[in-house]
């Protein structure tokens, strides 16, 4: 009798309704983790557009399906973004809005880097033992990163983070936050590193076509 006790008990942890917020924190990027090293020389506007990855994760199965996580990765995501462009390009200054060319020559801008939110999916999943279990979690961004110089739109590609996180040996639908904020940080990070890399790589191209041009 005390043995279905305990799994009816766990059973009810798996089952009962709740909400429960979750902030994801900004993940710590070294300089290693980019393709190079060496700051972009120049001055560079930077525009990161936010208040797009705001989830309410919640369950694929039914375990847990009464549950979700409304989860917060916009702050994460602007403080991991502002400190990688800050220490991969020589001179940034984050503006609130996207500048015309006539702009960034006003202010002596070389060029605007402009990041885009796009789509984020965000689950999470709960594989049941007999007295514990593990909850999985899976988070994906993507965005898209353009480059403006003095002659408009110079270029524009796509750049993408995703991660897997795991709380195991756990016993409640609560347990999920721990692998939110590991997916979160880790899918985050992914993304910057993408962003600044295209970024710098289109820079490069900008300029070397601006030189061919002009020699």
């Amino acid at each position: 009798m005390r043995f279905f006790s305990v799994l009816a008990a766990g059973a009810m942890l798996f089952t009962a309704a709740c909400t429960s917020n979750v902030t994801v924190s900004a993940p710590s990027i070294s300089p290693t983790q980019f393709a190079s090293q060496t700051k972009t020389p120049g001055n560079y506007a930077v525009y990161l557009q936010t208040g797009g990855w705001n989830k309410e994760i919640k369950t694929t199965g039914w375990t847990c399906n009464a549950w979700s996580f409304p989860t917060n990765f916009d702050g994460a995501y602007v403080s991991a973004a502002q400190s990688a462009f800050s220490q991969s390009f020589q001179n940034v200054k984050f503006v609130p809005a996207v500048l015309p060319p006539a702009e960034l020559r006003k202010q002596n801008f070389d060029a605007q880097i402009i990041v885009y939110q796009g789509n984020m999916g965000a689950k999470f999943g709960v594989v049941q033992g007999l007295f514990t279990g593990a909850i999985t979690v899976d988070v994906e961004v993507e965005g898209i990163v353009a480059v403006s110089g003095h002659s408009g739109l110079a270029s524009q590609g796509q750049a993408r983070g995703a991660a897997h996180g795991v709380n195991e040996g756990v016993l409640g639908c609560d347990s999920a936050s721990p692998a939110i904020q590991q997916a979160g940080g880790n899918a985050i990070s992914d993304f910057v590193i993408e962003a600044v890399n295209a970024a710098k790589l289109n820079i490069l191209e900008m300029k070397t076509k601006a030189a061919a041009a002009s020699g």
